[in-house]
């Protein structure tokens, strides 16, 4: 019997629309009761830099180029290793009960708390140990963000002819409809067309008429002056309108996927056998791979749930909200869009195999940087007449998932300065130096590229995962503390919040022992390359100390996660008390 990805893309779907229409609107209804009549922090606090309201259709933009990164399209690649049906149900049910609370809860919390950011907002609420602990995790999980993002996009640029060239026209569309749009008052309609054929006219040209690749080494710098411009520009001339105009191509490959797939018994594209459900390790793991508890969360980074969605959502969206009622289709119609891009790209890679692409591109090419695209052009080709190795379709899908990595780290670095400047606030001398913006984005880029450098991309990207998904269990507790303060129901976030924070630690642990069995191997067989590191592979003796690095780096995460959610807890339960007593 022939299998096809129209079966559970279609089943995807319904589950979204329940998530949003039924699960959103009575949570939205019962918790939060949002007043069309309240001024919103960006009416409050307007300054034309951080606060300004927002069309609901640009900020619903932002906010989903904001929130979507690289991880929804890599995650599911990564989970393979439990085979796609286990990756497919984390998808769906991460969603619906965990994935849109999160991101919505962040947004309304920072909205009715004056646009205050987690530091700030921790600090209240929690306590000021628990806010320094969570500054010094934002710093190095917003590194582990940089160097795997850093990474995806290098990788890409060195990989795929074209995708640099048409990343380069998206960031000038980006630039110009932000200039049309608040420096000459163009209409949103037209700014938005100038920026679209701007962008035809790129993937044209880079995918036909002069399609190129670069080094690593070049990919990876390039990537860094686009997000360091990016990080020390006002965000409403470069981040904004940039992430406004990416919105577009990554949209549309969504919904090309979407209809590929769904068309899939009409097309004939199936899965094929040699893409199984399951394989031995969801119940046989190796050490490297993991149980698939606690590991199988964490590698679906942002595909289901993710802390970054929290900052995105208190630092920039929550600033730019023009209407209370905005907030459930920017905050949760975001995450459950963000959900179908995880879910087609699930379905991109179910339908390639390896040795369709290793025909293609030669032995060994077989990766997420090389499956996406193929898979992604094998599902929609048909619906363009052509077959799945079109130029435009491999340029288009490749460039795809660069879109979807560079417009978040532009605001990964602009967070990290931020984070920066708010740690070295006590220490004039210091902030005067690294809280700088330009030394704090360059030293956040530098440090990011170096990791990224390294070649160590499987466990990079789990101990990503680990911290991501942490701070996200992180950011449900502190809207839960919230919620119990202001005696709204807190069972909508709790739940999920004691299940993020036990799966994630678990996962630290994990890889943290990892990286310091690794050194322990080199030491006793004095052979460091024994480690499993990517195709870049730097010298042993470097390979050793970034072990060594990573180790200390995650055994910190989650040393500080442990400190948040302590004092997290001991918050909530203060608040329970209080509670009673006012009954």
């Amino acid at each position: 019997m022939e299998i096809y990805p129209a079966y559970f893309v279609l089943l995807g779907v319904i589950v979204y629309l329940i998530a949003y229409f039924v699960y959103a609107k009575r949570y939205d209804r019962n918790v939060w009761k949002p007043d069309p009549k309240a001024t919103t922090p960006a009416h409050m606090y307007m300054d034309g830099v951080e606060f300004f309201p927002s069309s609901k259709y640009v900020l619903y933009g932002f906010q989903f180029k904001g929130i979507a990164g690289a991880a929804p399209i890599v995650g599911p690649w990564v989970a393979l290793n439990f085979g796609w049906l286990p990756a497919l149900i984390w998808i769906l049910l991460g969603n619906f009960f965990i994935g849109w609370i999160h991101d919505y809860g962040a947004l309304f919390a920072s909205v009715r708390s004056e646009g205050k950011t987690l530091g700030p907002l921790t600090y209240e609420l929690i306590s000021p140990r628990a806010r320094s602990c969570l500054m010094g995790f934002l710093l190095f999980y917003l590194i582990t963000i940089a160097a795997a993002f850093g990474h995806v996009c290098s990788i890409h640029f060195n990989g795929h002819s074209g995708s640099l060239l048409f990343t380069i026209f998206v960031v000038i569309a980006g630039i110009i409809s932000g200039l049309l749009l608040y420096k000459l008052k163009v209409h949103i309609g037209a700014t938005t067309i100038i920026g679209i054929i701007i962008m035809i006219i790129g993937l044209y040209l880079s995918a036909v008429v002069v399609p190129f690749t670069v080094s690593y080494d070049w990919g990876l710098f390039i990537t860094c002056i686009i997000c360091f411009i990016s990080a020390i520009l006002p965000i409403i001339w470069f981040a904004q309108p940039t992430n406004y105009m990416a919105f577009y191509p990554c949209i549309v490959g969504i919904i090309l996927l979407l209809i590929g797939e769904l068309a899939s018994p009409i097309t004939g594209v199936v899965i094929p056998a040699e893409s199984p459900p399951l394989t031995e390790n969801w119940y046989y793991p190796s050490f490297a791979v993991g149980p698939i508890w606690p590991m199988l969360c964490v590698s679906i980074a942002c595909g289901a749930i993710s802390g970054w969605h929290s900052l995105v959502s208190t630092s920039g969206s929550a600033r730019q909200l023009d209407l209370e009622t905005d907030a459930l289709p920017i905050g949760a119609g975001s995450m459950l869009t963000e959900g179908l891009l995880a879910l087609t790209s699930l379905g991109a890679y179910m339908v390639i195999t390896t040795s369709e692409v290793e025909t293609a591109l030669g032995p060994g090419k077989w990766g997420a940087h090389t499956a996406f695209p193929y898979g992604a052009s094998k599902a929609v080709a048909p619906l363009f007449m052509t077959t799945w190795d079109n130029p435009l379709l491999k340029t288009f899908f490749s460039a795809f998932i660069v879109l979807y990595a560079i417009t978040v780290l532009q605001l990964v670095i602009r967070f990290w300065r931020l984070a920066l400047t708010e740690v070295t606030a006590a220490r004039p001398a210091l902030r005067f130096v690294i809280g700088n913006k330009y030394v704090g984005s360059a030293l956040g880029l530098a440090i990011g590229a170096a990791f990224a450098w390294t070649g160590a991309w499987s466990n990079l990207w789990t101990m990503f995962g680990g911290s991501n998904q942490l701070m996200a269990g992180l950011a449900l507790l502190l809207v839960t503390i919230y919620l119990a303060n202001v005696k709204k129901p807190t069972k909508y976030n709790l739940g999920p919040a004691i299940f993020m924070i036990i799966t994630c630690l678990l996962a630290l642990i994990w890889e943290t022992g990892i990286f310091f069995n690794a050194i322990n191997t080199a030491i006793a067989t004095g052979d460091p390359t024994k480690y499993i590191w990517g195709a870049r592979r730097p010298a042993a003796e470097v390979q050793l100390a970034f072990n060594a690095v990573f180790g200390i780096v995650t055994l910190i995460l989650f040393i500080l996660g442990i400190i948040v959610s302590y004092e997290g807890f001991k918050a909530l339960s203060r608040a329970w008390k209080a509670k009673k007593k006012s009954e």
